[in-house]
């Protein structure tokens, strides 16, 4: 005689899942065994609310569970509770007719983690794929791509859909930019010498910042870009700001300067009128004039506002400065002396930040100067040496103090009155923009001498 088995007891006894049947508003109306030991635990029965269950700061996250289950009618919603006291709850939902079924587990330890790290992890994922400001490219062998984020699909100009390029070759992607093409150099670099690299890249006036390096484990050549445009741009408002006031305070020496030739002019041409031969004066008048416009053009050249390097002559730059580093001296009774050496290679500078950077020293060394202190001088010198020019700029004023030379060049650190601290920290970092370096070296008493080195481009 065979016995009658109740399936439904025997897998309520397999599972340890709580079970619950709540009306539209919340309220427990059944439970099976393992809600009944749950629902004893926290001393709640049927007929109690439901959040009865749950600590007062999780309330609010239970509505809402429920609220969901509600609009959601007929579909599965799924929900972690964490407690404060360290236990944890999966529950599954879903409303049919007027009322809601709620079936539950509490979590081991390990799956909680698991899913957490679960979210975490999809979170993240998002993060770097969409929003995530800065360009991320992972490579493979062969240049196979493993990711790409959003806005490297974005600075690459290939729209702003990063994982629809996911496994396919980073050298079949055709672009118009500059910097797919310093990628790949970076890539290749990395993959062979397996160290990190740091490199800077222009494209349409955008400064990229790209760093690289290698994966020994996987053998994978990570990329990634930061985009310094907004930094570069403040850097130049600073530089503009700063070649303003330059150029506010070298327009007294220029006019001075200019009164000269004006008043030569001014006396050939009465001459001329008197004699009445306009033929003989004329080449000494135009000579003066040539030298007015020669003049004027040096001195536009320091205002313009440039944002791109060339190749350059470095006489030629520092030519161009004579004029008004001598008439800027001679307003102030120094001597000046230059010996500009010509060479025949050249250097990749943006000519107005470098015209900057001499500019500030000019300042610098004419305030260094004690108003009682007589033979003054300023020397301008121009050289190449080891493949580099070295521009070297001295005076003999009073010099800097040990104490403050240690701090010179750190931002806001300033001994003027009204100065913000600013101008040498931007010639070095100028300096450094164009691969060179600058050093300072003074004697309180003897004077100080800033030396410039720039890399000779061929």
């Amino acid at each position: 005689m065979s016995l009658e088995i109740d399936k439904h007891s025997v897998f309520c006894g397999l599972s340890k899942e709580f079970q619950f049947v709540l009306t539209l508003n919340g309220v427990i109306e059944e439970i099976n065994s393992h809600a009944k030991d749950l629902s004893t635990k926290y001393n709640v029965s049927t007929g109690d609310s439901f959040y009865a269950l749950f600590p007062f700061d999780l309330k609010e996250m239970v509505f809402t569970f429920l609220s969901e289950i509600i609009h959601n009618k007929g579909e599965v919603v799924e929900e972690t509770f964490v407690c404060s006291t360290n236990e944890s709850f999966q529950y599954r939902g879903k409303c049919v007719g007027e009322k809601i079924y709620i079936t539950g587990y509490e979590m081991e330890r390990k799956n909680l983690f698991s899913s957490l790290r679960y979210e975490s992890e999809l979170k993240l994922e998002n993060f770097v794929l969409n929003t995530l400001d800065n360009a991320m490219l992972i490579l493979g062998k062969n240049g196979h791509i493993l990711f790409m984020n959003d806005r490297c699909a974005e600075i690459l100009g290939l729209g702003d859909k990063g994982k629809q390029y996911w496994d396919n070759s980073f050298y079949d992607l055709k672009t118009d930019t500059t910097i797919q093409q310093m990628m790949l150099d970076s890539y290749e670099s990395v993959k062979i010498t397996k160290q990190f690299q740091e490199k800077y890249c222009y494209e349409d006036e955008q400064l990229y910042q790209m760093q690289g390096f290698f994966d020994e484990e996987k053998q994978e050549v990570f990329i990634v870009i930061h985009d310094r445009s907004y930094q570069q741009k403040f850097e130049n408002l600073l530089i503009y700001k700063q070649q303003m006031e330059s150029v506010s305070q070298i327009s007294a020496g220029i006019a001075h300067e200019l009164r000269n030739p004006l008043s030569v002019i001014k006396g050939f041409l009465q001459l001329s009128r008197k004699t009445n031969n306009w033929d003989k004066y004329y080449d000494t008048v135009m000579g003066e004039i040539n030298r007015m416009n020669s003049l004027l053009e040096d001195f536009l050249s320091v205002s313009r506002k440039k944002i791109k390097k060339q190749l350059m002559k470095p006489h030629e730059v520092l030519a161009s400065l004579e004029y008004i580093f001598q008439s800027e001296c001679s307003l102030h009774n120094i001597n000046f002396i230059s010996s500009i050496e010509e060479v025949e290679g050249s250097i990749f500078i943006n000519e107005t930040m470098l015209k900057q950077v001499m500019l500030n020293l000019l300042r610098n060394a004419i305030e260094a100067f004690l108003p009682e202190q007589k033979n003054k001088e300023f020397q301008l010198e121009c050289k190449s040496e080891d493949n580099l020019i070295k521009i070297i700029v001295s005076d003999n004023g009073r010099g800097i103090p040990e104490e403050i030379m240690e701090k010179i060049g750190t931002p806001f650190f300033t001994t003027k009155d009204k100065g913000n601290g600013l101008g040498l920290p931007l010639c070095k970092k100028i300096v450094e923009d164009h691969e060179g370096d600058m050093k300072v070296t003074s004697e309180v008493g003897i004077g100080t001498t800033f030396e410039i080195s720039i890399p000779i481009k061929y």
